[in-house]
This record gives structure tokens, sequence and C-alpha cells, in this order.
């Protein structure tokens, strides 16, 4: 976090969020659904809203699939191994599969915000910050398709990034982050595993009586740490052991530089390949249960189109540049570097080598929908140059971390890493360390010899930031230090 005050607010946020402030707050393990009540609307002439309703239930039902922290590279899709995913497997022989998807950061709200309004980091009022930030005027794609005549709904595994207060319920009539559990390590931080996600979000399908289109978009946060997969999970997984496998030391804090965080320790576990199973393990548990949730999407008005895309937030270091089992740090492919398959009716199954980002949700969505896409998205409705298999247009993509960003293109990566966050804010990349890598996704980035140079367009995207919308709140002493014992606030300074 960037100074105290922005702490504060997002420690009043994030309390709020999971059920912590006392008196009228809502029990983290109480039923926690909202539906929001669109604004009242002008009823048209009977022959034009039957018309409306008409061309609504034409349109194809739409499926957006988001994991936390899953990196692309950890998946059978994208040619690893020992990873299995049977449910990704089947929608990769039907989709085109993006060999280099960029996510828009390493955390999770800029990320989402991305996706949500087809918008850089620096172009959208959550900013790189994580925590203490909402959309403000940005319209978001539940919106649209709520326009449109959809019915839309969200189910969220990660309320402490994703809770209404954000902005990012706006559209969806529907929007579930119900989290009855506790994650391990952190009684605190409440969560909801694959199953109680899938259930809830198959349960809202049924009831659809198939007059309407659906936009459902379901948010899995089984990858993100602790890794606690079931056993009968993880005896799945066969990841083999290095010789001499050397120890990780357990962090006193939260960082995974030089070991193991500290919410992520495990009792006994003290190897990468240890935490590596595990992580390929609640993959898989997340994967099975993804699967039903397919099954039940299909089976929902049989007759129309779907429309399937499958990406995540972000990715997971796992040990580049010494950081473990964290994410948030970088803007490199560990944790850029990310899934997307789309699967949509007249669409070619395929792989594509051009890079794609976050930013190319909604327009391509939208478009596959049959829907107009707003003038304002900065991203590409990818469905045109598939079905008529041209080339993308060349571009440059960012994952944006403030304090470094990363700039994507056909051939390789421009690592900026600011010196402030003051330097980051005004784009300013004289004192910045600027740096130039190869890189061909299945393998490390490597570096150049050749000095760097950050392009016009780059330029004119960093210093061209939008002013974050900050929650503010007086939040009590105590709550901030449960917020400290988290981690989502750095110890006080004893000089402050």
């Amino acid at each position: 976090m960037r100074n105290r005050s922005a702490c504060l607010a997002a420690a009043a946020f994030l309390l709020a969020a999971v059920g912590c402030e006392s008196g009228d707050a809502e029990s983290p393990t109480a039923p926690r659904v909202t539906t929001t009540v669109a604004p009242p609307t002008v009823t048209a002439p009977a022959s034009d809203a039957t018309a409306g309703e008409e061309a609504a239930a034409r349109r194809p039902d739409v499926l957006l699939l988001i994991a936390d922290t899953l990196r692309a590279d950890r998946l059978p899709a994208y040619g690893f191994e020992y990873g299995k995913t049977p449910t990704l497997d089947r929608l990769t022989r039907d989709a085109v599969v993006f060999d280099r998807a960029v996510a828009a950061s390493a955390a999770t709200m800029p990320s989402h915000a991305s996706m949500f309004t087809s918008r850089f980091v620096r172009q959208h009022s959550v900013g790189y910050n994580n925590g203490n930030t909402m959309l403000a005027d940005e319209k978001t794609i539940a919106q649209h398709f709520q326009e449109a005549g959809y019915a839309t709904a969200g189910f969220i595994g990660n309320v402490m990034m994703l809770d209404r207060l954000t902005g990012f319920a706006r559209g969806f009539e529907v929007y579930d982050d119900r989290l009855p559990q506790p994650e391990k390590n952190r009684p605190e931080f409440f969560e909801r595993e694959a199953p109680q996600t899938t259930q809830r979000a198959i349960a809202w399908l049924k009831k659809r009586a198939g007059d309407r289109p659906v936009f459902l978009l379901v948010h899995y946060q089984d990858p993100h740490g602790p890794y606690t997969p079931p056993e009968r999970v993880l005896r799945g997984i066969s990841l083999p052991a290095p010789e001499e496998e050397p120890r990780l030391p357990v962090n006193e804090t939260q960082s995974g530089y030089g070991g193991i965080p500290a919410y992520q320790a495990l009792e006994g576990l003290d190897r990468q390949s240890q935490y590596e199973s595990r992580y390929l393990a609640e993959i898989l548990y997340m994967d099975r249960w993804m699967g039903l949730l397919l099954d039940a999407f299909e089976e929902h008005r049989p007759d129309a189109g779907h429309v399937v895309v499958f990406t995540s937030d972000h990715g997971e270091s796992l040990g580049e540049e010494g950081h473990w089992f964290e994410h948030g740090h970088t803007s490199m492919p560990d944790l850029a570097h990310v899934p997307f398959l789309l699967r949509a009716p007249e669409v070619p199954a395929g792989r594509r080598s051009e890079p794609v980002s976050h930013v190319d949700i909604l327009p391509t969505l939208l478009d596959l929908a049959g829907l107009p896409v707003p003038a304002d998205a900065v991203g590409v409705a990818l469905g045109p140059y598939l079905r008529e298999n041209e080339r993308l247009p060349a571009r440059e993509l960012y994952c944006d971390l403030g304090l470094e960003t990363g700039i994507y293109d056909d051939d390789g990566i421009t690592r900026i890493r600011f010196s402030s966050f003051e330097a980051a804010d005004a784009g300013n990349t004289r004192d910045a360390d600027v740096s130039r890598w190869d890189w061909t996704p299945g393998g490390p980035p490597v570096a150049r010899d050749s000095e760097a140079e950050v392009g016009a367009a780059a330029a004119a995207y960093l210093a061209d930031v939008k002013t974050p919308r900050v929650l503010t709140a007086a939040p009590d002493p105590k709550h901030v230090e449960r917020m400290r014992a988290l981690g989502y606030i750095e110890p006080e300074d004893p000089a402050d």
C-alpha cells in the first residue's frame, strides 16, 4: 500500500467485506446475496417491447469463467505435462487458445476492473491499487448485457477484492459473494471453494425460465493460496521432485521473497515441489467442479448458442527472481501470462500466437452476442478476426502494477521499473530501469543486451493516469491491527 491513509481506508473496506465490523455488520458465514434493482424504465409500446424480447431471446448465453491466481504454464492446454484439467482439456478441443494472453495487472482488483471496463489499469478509477479504490463512472460489462435484456448474475469467491462496495456489482441482478468458510492460517479471511460456488451458480441457472439469455460470471478462488486441496485430489497429482531439492524458510511476513509467505506455510512442508503439487491439485479440484457448471450452462436454453471465455486475473510466482508462492510484485510472465480460452458459435477452434489482453474480454463478448461495442473500449473484439482467420492488429498491451509496468508486443517485453510512486504516477521514465526481454510462452524471458526504449504510445499511456476513486473511512484501531495480522497492511513503523 502506498501510504498510511490509503492503508487505513483499505482496512475499513476489507473488514466490512468479510463481516468483521461490529454493530449492524453482516456475519461472514450468513447468506450474503445481493439483488440489485434496475432503475425505473419507460415502458415502450407493446410492439416494440415484443420485438425487443424476441431479439433478446435469439441471443446466445454467455459464460465468463475467472480463476484466481492461475498461471497459464501450469495447464495442460499450455503444454504442462504434470497438470490435470479434464474440463479445460474438453473446452480446449472446441476453443481458440491464445498462447500470449497478458493480464492487465498482477493484482486482483485492477485486473478485474480492466476485464469489466475494457480499459487498462491507468485508464480506470480502480487504478493499480488493490483494495482501497472502486469503479466510479465506468460502465461495466454486466450493465451492457443487462441493458440488452440479459439475465445477469455473478458468483464470487474473493470478496476481499470484489465486494459490492467496489462497484463491480453494478449490472448484476444477482451478485452472490457469500463466503462460508475461513481460510487456513488467516481465520478472519473468509472464502468460498469450488463446490459451493458451482452449486449456487447452477441453482441460479436452473431457476431461469429460459425466456431470456443469460450473462453469467463465475469466479473461482481455489488456486489462490494457501494451497489446501482435499487429500483425495492431491493423490491424483504426480509432480516429480528434483534431487537434493533445497528447503525454503518460512518468512515472518506475507512476502514470498526468499521463502514461504507466512500465510502460505503448511506444517511439515518446506520444499517447492510440495507446495506446487498442492497448487496443481487446487487447479484440478476447481476444474472438476467447473465441468459440472459447464454441463449445466450448455443444458440451459439448449437450442441457443453458448459463448464461453475462461481466463484468470494473474499468475503466481514459483521461484522466479527469488519469489515463492506470491503475486502482485512483478509484471513478468510468471504473473502476467494467463490462460485465455474462447469458445463460440461459428468461431473455429485453434491456437493464436498474437498477444491478447483482459481488455479484449468486454468487446469480444458483446460482439459475439450481437451487441454494439462501446466506442471507448480500448480492447479488440476478437470474433471477426477469428472467423476470417485474420491476424490481430499489432499493438502494445500493458501489465501495470504502478511501480512496475510490463509492455507486451509481438516481439517481446519492455519492463519498466519506476524509482517511486510519484515517478510512476507521472509516467516519468527518465530515472526508471527500462529493460527489453525476449519471451516465448512456455519458457523464461531472456534479457537482451541492447538498450531498451519506451515508444510514443506507451509513453502516452504511462503519463495519462485517471484519478482513482478512493474508499475512505475511519476504521477502529483494533480492526487495523487485524488487517496487519492478515498481511494487508505492513507493520507500523515505530518512527511514525
